[in-house]
């Protein structure tokens, strides 16, 4: 499937939302309407009243008894304000729909994006740095948006602006409305080469801000360490660096768009000027009146107004493309499967057998981390992954969860491969622990619930079985306790155990222990292994360890050197075979 977006399928989403983007549009064109006679109302007033050429205006007026040039001058006068005052009306309900249109479209676009990246490949989203995630779905989204938003507020209006003032142009001095017709195509050409400048400038622009975000956000989360290491001027100092390259090229970028914005403007000037002087003329030598003249310069001030916005939406568009290619470079990263859910080998059991069969797996443009795996846990048996570090132990559990998917072979629950399962499912009744524990920085009662409506009873209960349940007890706040950015107000053992508190809340049928306990001492894992005796019992279970007294509980062990599985067995078999502590060692 082509995620791909364009300007078109951008315009596409304009005019699904069509009761908004025709309100906007509908008011616009009546403002444009009644717009229209209203430069020419007052420069009537020259030639029917002061230089007493009675014309169209002064017979209607007449018509209802105003004969006297006060009463002329203030009836047109108040219609000009009138006509005003319904055409600013008329231009903020178009603004408020053209607004609201454009908001729905960011959201619908931004709603994509976090989309793509709820389901994105763990091994591409691992490579993908948060602060840039975070830009493209911040900054980028408002470029585009911002488009968009010229888009529907300005096209159709200002052209029909555009077009509606230009047609009276040539009715009053075909001449001069032909010459304003050859100028403009040099007024886009001139846009089109500063956008093209702008464009490049924002571009890099973006990439600042991008580099920037990346760095901060890696600093803020690993501030203990940087502190720790005494290193925050060196972290810091190119952080400073990365805000010296914003400064610099937003100050550019900034520059180039004031140039670009001032050239305009002097552009639509000097031709305004050239217009007087050609009005002159054209009074002089032709049978143009001076309130014609007048009325013309006018229309002519009017008309630069939408050549400029159709200018400003070039530039626009040059602008926004940087932003639209960031957009698609996030979303080509591949999706995850999607496995349709057929079979739910989970449902109606208390237990369930894992299996591993042949299972090969490498990152991209790596080589194969794992070759031809097979690994079995039969339903309710407790089994122990050991090897030395880099063995690929870890890789094992995140295929089982569906976090990776393998280059061959099959993954299976009670022999019914995921392909058929569904990954969801999968991950409903299958609990990863994982050796770094993740928390929010949140409260204890949400960082076990993680926002399920669960019983205060049930919440400590799974404490206690964690045995932190009397350490909850005695904070003054209880559940609602924060415990800061990753759990750091919590100790390594605390945070471990919130985390085994959250799995046993979860109440998984499949448990897998990646060094779960490896931040607790070898009394504090024997205590805490022994209360979770009853909520494991029966429970499929893989534990991925490298103590022996963590190891001794399976009741089969793999052990597993260089991505192969080297020997399996219980551990006194293992034993026997002259395997040592040496070759379940980390």
């Amino acid at each position: 499937m082509d995620t791909t977006i364009t300007y078109r399928t951008l315009w596409n989403s304009l005019r699904t939302q069509r009761r908004d983007f025709w309100r906007s549009n509908l008011y616009g064109m009546a403002a444009t309407v009644l717009f229209l006679p209203i430069p020419v109302l007052i420069p009537l007033l020259i030639d029917e009243v002061l230089l007493e050429h009675p014309g169209k205006l002064t017979a209607f007026l007449r018509a209802f008894h105003m004969t006297q040039p006060w009463q002329i001058v203030l009836c047109v006068l108040l219609t000009v304000i009138a006509l005003r005052g319904i055409v600013f009306a008329l231009n903020n309900a178009k603004t408020f729909y053209a607004l609201r249109l454009v908001q729905k479209s960011a959201y619908t676009l931004r709603h994509r994006l976090l989309h793509h990246l709820e389901h994105m490949q763990m091994a591409e989203f691992e490579m993908l740095k948060s602060g840039d995630a975070v830009s493209r779905t911040i900054q980028d989204v408002e470029a585009v948006s911002a488009f968009l938003g010229a888009v529907a507020t300005t096209l159709v209006a200002s052209s029909l602006t555009f077009a509606g003032v230009l047609a009276v142009m040539f009715y009053i001095s075909w001449p001069l409305a032909l010459t304003v017709v050859l100028l403009n195509p040099l007024f886009l050409g001139f846009s089109r080469l500063i956008g093209k400048r702008a464009s490049s400038l924002r571009r890099r622009q973006s990439e600042a801000y991008g580099a920037y975000q990346d760095l901060m956000t890696e600093i803020l989360e690993l501030f203990i360490q940087v502190r720790a290491s005494n290193q925050e001027h060196t972290f810091f100092g190119l952080l400073k660096n990365r805000a010296a390259d914003i400064k610099k090229v937003s100050q550019a970028y900034g520059y180039q768009s004031s140039v670009a914005q001032a050239s305009s403007t002097l552009l639509t000037n000097a031709v305004v000027d050239i217009f007087r002087a050609l009005g002159i003329l054209a009074v002089a030598y032709t049978d143009l009146t001076i309130g014609m003249m007048l009325a013309f310069l006018f229309y002519l001030s009017t008309v630069t107004q939408p050549v400029q916005q159709l200018m400003g939406l070039v530039i626009s568009y040059q602008s926004s493309k940087p932003s639209l290619d960031r957009l698609n470079r996030l979303l080509s990263m591949p999706l995850e499967p999607h496995y349709p859910h057929e079979i739910d080998p989970f449902a109606q059991q208390k237990n369930t057998s894992v299996e591993l069969k042949n299972v090969s797996f490498g990152y991209k443009h790596g080589a194969k981390t794992l070759r031809d795996i097979c690994l079995k846990a039969d339903a309710g048996e407790k089994v122990a992954i050991v090897g030395a570090s880099g063995s690929g132990k870890s890789t094992i559990a995140q295929l089982l969860i569906g976090f990776y998917t393998p280059s061959n072979g099959s993954i299976r629950y009670n022999g019914i491969p995921i392909e058929k399962i569904g990954l969801p499912v999968v991950r409903e009744n299958v609990a990863l622990m994982l050796q770094e524990s993740l928390f929010f920085n949140d409260t204890i009662r949400m960082n076990l619930t993680l926002g399920r409506s669960v019983s205060d009873e049930a919440v400590y209960d799974a404490l206690k079985a964690a045995q932190l349940d009397g350490y909850v007890r005695s904070l003054g706040k209880g559940l609602e306790t924060p415990i800061g950015k990753n759990g750091i107000r919590l100790s390594g053992g605390q945070r471990q155990r919130l985390a085994i508190a959250r799995l046993i809340l979860s109440d998984p049928k499949v448990i897998i222990f990646d060094e779960a306990t490896s931040a607790l001492d070898d009394e504090t894992e024997r205590r805490l292994y022994a209360s979770l005796e009853n909520f494991l019992k029966g429970r499929t279970t893989v534990i991925i360890a490298h103590r022996d007294t963590t190891i001794r509980q399976a009741e089969r062990i793999y052990v597993i050197e260089a991505g192969r599985v080297k020997a399996e067995g219980t551990y006194d078999e293992l034993r026997a075979q002259g395997l040592t502590m040496r070759d379940f060692d980390h």
